[in-house]
């Protein structure tokens, strides 16, 4: 039996010295050293507080971490391949330009590579050569080694250094090639293909395939490729290749005597070279780059930016709940420093510098987890594909800093309802046991919930009922008004739910079913704060369960009902298709007709644009297209637009354009001749037209696509395999029957959303944690009514059997109110999106069984701990307790 001094004093209990009264400054430096003690006192307790932040924290700074990752890689590779002064055709290093510099057209040869090597302040110079999504890497399964969207890079090696005298090709494995039958590729792909250094291996060129001995592995700069392809040859093999014969580079990498001006230099450089190109120095080519790369991959921060803000609202919830457990166990201690004196701005205090304390660990915890999950994304993604090569995974000084403020921010945020609570409690009902957490009225929380929810549900009815630009956003900030509404009333909307929980629990557990009804009953507050956070990730989950499988089958319907034809036959890297294939499946028996699309990206009136185009008798044979005014004709310049982007742009039928050849720069005049439109969802691009105009910008002989339509009576499988085996000696050629074609788009979606699902996750974890914590924080407030329980007969598995059923009313709780306003948020989302091809609702009802199921079985889970701790107590140190 513990001594009966200590039962009656709960300071002496958590071994804090009473402070004695006297003056005010003496009383708040002692209450300073209480709370710290305090906090030190119960480490399980500060272990259960600070594991929500931790969580929290740890997916903002780990998403910040992973695009610095990203950007490492990508700067390593612009410092390992630019070199001080670069020389190329006018317009090569602009990477914001949609006009394609001409390589064919003008060259360096040896002679002027020798006068750049003879330029006051150069060092050296070697000459480049490279080309683009030209020539492929075959495996051994005879596929090209490629990643999907990322370019295949073929150059010339050279032992030239990057800018500053940095690394710039460096050999990780064998040799650099030194013939014209030897390639080397970067470590990634050579792991890829399944060749060995010294086999002879496939490459794929545009004349078609050779064999070559395959010589080493060779990295830009520390090696990383971001999912890029690299093949590295001589000279003598990129003159065959890639210059078409023709002796000569494309430009030059430059290296500057040390103390001399890289300006400068590339300033006399500029005098030296042949009219049509330019030198520029590297600092200003790495900017630029660093901009463009930046610009490109914010995506991503935002992206994973709302996935970190999520799993801050969720440990919001929980540090909340956790707070105002903390403080009803406090409750006598702080009651205590009341009656000595303290002012409620004094204990409310008190109470926030625990919550400091637990935000600053949690942040500094986080930090290192996130460092630890940006890692485990890198090594994913590189599994994939994407090699991010030897970027580290530690957070920049700003991502320290903000993460270790959010974590303090949201803590003290949280716990500054539950401080305030503590410093308003009357010292004799705390000290009498009195006040209990969870307790009070909670009318006016229900009328303010209540009003809330009912304003997001405006919200959400307007962004699905009216149309305007940004109803996209009413509509998010609609639904995140319900769920903070839903969150404050579901103590009362969730009594139903409870209700028909414990007829169930009694008749089937007996007492053990009842007491845990009563117990969820009895702190409404901290069942609903508890189950919100679970609501709140089930919520998206099926929000996105439905949103995913919609647009699965609205892109399975759309392309099965408007894509014209039978096969279709594109690559596997949107780069065109092999010159003459359209003749050659011409000729294929039981192929009735095909039809072929080509492609431009030019600037239309000083803007990016993209042009396709076909044959005028072609129309509406690719996709379904319905001409509304005007008619398309094959005749030069003659061009016809969408009605959607001739409204958003401003013109109509008649109007003129100027266009920019993207090989030279020349302007070509467009007439709009036409307008048509197309169903919802269904892209024919904005601007179309003939094949004369693209041959007129530079595209005479590259199809993107073809469609083919098969003869009447012809069989399609045969068909298919005559397809197949024409296509076969080019292994970026894909031919795809009507239905495969839909399915591939659809399974892309659901790739997409299940990685989704996999960051929407985290947040069910730390919800997850969540009921643990509430849990293990409630044995201990409890333990006393816990050893009574005991003490009047309770068996171990009883009380084991009653608090998994408390955490099982938790976790089904948050999942029917989660799941209810998921199916609201998916029905709503889908609607606004019509327009934009989600014109099929589907419900996945098998997967929102899953997810009910895997709820019981997360209450389940969640309760094992805490149960066991609460089943092992001393019957008689529990009963004792305070």
């Amino acid at each position: 039996m513990p001594h009966p001094s200590r039962a009656q004093n709960p300071a002496a209990t958590n071994n804090l010295a009473i402070p004695a009264p006297g003056a005010r400054g003496e009383l708040s430096s002692e209450m300073w050293k209480a709370a710290w003690k305090s906090l030190l006192g119960h480490k399980l307790r500060l272990i259960l507080s600070a594991l929500s932040v931790v969580l929290g924290i740890a997916f903002l700074s780990g998403s910040l971490t992973f695009t610095g990752m990203l950007k490492q890689t990508f700067d390593s590779i612009t410092q390992g391949t630019i070199a001080d002064v670069n020389v190329g055709v006018k317009g090569s290093f602009d990477v914001t330009s949609t006009l394609t510099p001409d390589y064919a057209r003008t060259h360096l040869s040896d002679a002027e590579i020798d006068k750049i090597r003879a330029v006051d302040g150069v060092e050296s110079a070697s000459g480049t050569t490279s080309s683009f999504n030209s020539i492929y890497l075959l495996g051994t399964d005879g596929r090209v080694v490629a990643s999907s969207g990322a370019p295949s890079v073929a150059a010339n090696y050279m032992s030239e250094p990057a800018m500053n005298h940095q690394p710039g090709i460096v050999v990780k494995q064998g040799r650099a090639p030194r013939a014209d039958n030897e390639v080397a590729v970067d470590p990634s792909s050579l792991s890829r293909s399944g060749y060995a250094i010294g086999d002879q291996v496939g490459v794929l060129t545009p004349s078609g395939t050779i064999r070559m001995t395959l010589v080493g592995a060779l990295t830009w700069g520390s090696g990383g490729t971001a999912g890029a392809s690299y093949l590295f040859f001589d000279n003598a093999a990129t003159t065959k290749l890639i210059m078409g014969g023709v002796p000569g580079f494309h430009g030059a990498a430059v290296t500057v005597k040390r103390g001399e001006d890289p300006s400068v230099v590339a300033q006399r450089v500029a005098s030296v070279i042949p009219a049509g190109f330019e030198a520029q120095p590297g600092s200003v080519i790495a900017q630029q780059v660093s901009t463009y790369i930046d610009q490109s991959v914010s995506f991503i921060n935002i992206f994973l930016g709302v996935f970190a803000a999520i799993s801050l609202v969720v440990a919001g919830f929980l540090i909340v709940n956790t707070f105002t457990i903390l403080v009803a166990q406090r409750g006598r201690e702080l009651a205590l420093y009341r009656a000595l004196g303290a002012s409620r701005a004094q204990v409310a205090r008190s109470v926030l510098f625990e919550a400091f304390a637990i935000g600053l660990i949690g942040g500094v915890f986080g930090l290192l987890l996130g460092a630890l999950l940006a890692f485990g994304i890198g090594r994913l993604i590189t599994a994939l594909g994407l090699d991010i090569g030897s970027a580290v995974p530690m957070p920049s000084p700003s991502t320290i800093v903000i993460s270790l403020l959010a974590g303090v921010v949201m803590t003290m945020l949280a716990a500054w309802i539950p401080a305030q609570r503590a410093g308003r409690v009357p010292p004799v009902a705390a000290m009498s046991g009195e006040f209990a957490s969870g307790q009070g009225g909670l009318g006016r929380r229900t009328f303010i919930g209540g009003g809330i929810a009912l304003v997001g549900f405006a919200g959400l009815i307007t962004g699905v009922a009216l149309h305007f630009g940004d109803r996209v956003w009413v509509l998010g900030g609609g639904a995140f008004l319900m769920l903070i509404g839903v969150a404050l009333v579901s103590p009362i909307a969730g009594r139903p739910l409870i209700w028909l929980l414990g007829r169930l629990y009694r008749r089937f557990f007996g007492e053990p079913g009842k007491l845990a009804e009563l117990n969820a009953v009895r702190q409404p507050r901290r069942t609903a704060a508890t189950a919100s956070a679970l609501m709140i990730g089930l919520a998206l989950v099926t929000m996105m369960a439905i949103l995913g499988s919609s647009a699965s089958t609205s892109v399975y319907h759309l392309i099965r009902d408007n894509l014209r034809g039978d096969f279709i036959i594109t690559t596997v890297n949107q780069q065109p298709l092999p010159t003459g294939l359209y003749d050659q499946v011409s000729k294929i028996q039981g192929v009735d007709s095909v039809h072929r699309e080509r492609r431009v990206v030019t600037r239309i009136d000083q803007k990016p644009a993209f042009l396709q185009g076909y044959p005028a008798a072609d129309f509406n044979q690719l996709v379904t297209q319905t001409m509304v005014q005007g008619t398309m004709t094959d005749n030069l310049g003659d061009v016809i637009v969408s009605q959607t982007w001739a409204h958003d742009n401003g013109h109509s039928l008649g109007d003129r354009l100027t266009a920019l050849n993207p090989t030279t720069g020349e302007p070509l005049q467009l007439t709009i001749t036409g307008v048509f439109t197309t169903p919802r969802g269904v892209d024919s691009g904005g601007i179309n037209t003939n094949l004369a105009t693209l041959a007129a910008m530079g595209n005479k002989d590259k199809d993107s696509q073809l469609v083919v339509t098969l003869a009447p009576g012809a069989s399609a499988a045969d068909v298919e395999s005559a397809l197949k085996a024409e296509t076969a000696s080019n292994p970026l050629t894909v031919v795809q029957s009507q239905n495969d074609y839909a399915q591939q788009q659809g399974a892309q979606i659901d790739r997409l959303v299940t990685m989704i699902y996999a960051l929407l996750g985290l947040a069910v974890v730390i919800a997850v944690l969540g009921i643990v914590n509430t849990l293990a924080l409630s044995v201990i407030e409890r333990t006393r009514e816990i050893g009574l329980l005991r003490a009047v007969g309770m068996k171990r598995s009883q009380l084991r059997r009653m608090i998994t059923l408390e955490s099982v009313i938790i976790a089904l709780l948050g999942a029917v109110l989660g799941m209810a306003l998921g199916l609201v948020f998916g029905l709503a989302l889908q609607r606004v999106l019509v327009d934009e091809g989600l014109s099929w609702l589907a419900i996945p009802w098998g997967q929102l069984g899953v997810f009910l199921l895997l709820s019981i079985a997360v209450g389940i889970l969640a309760a094992i701990v805490p149960a066991q701790r609460a089943a092992k107590q001393n019957m008689l140190t529990a009963i004792a307790a305070e």
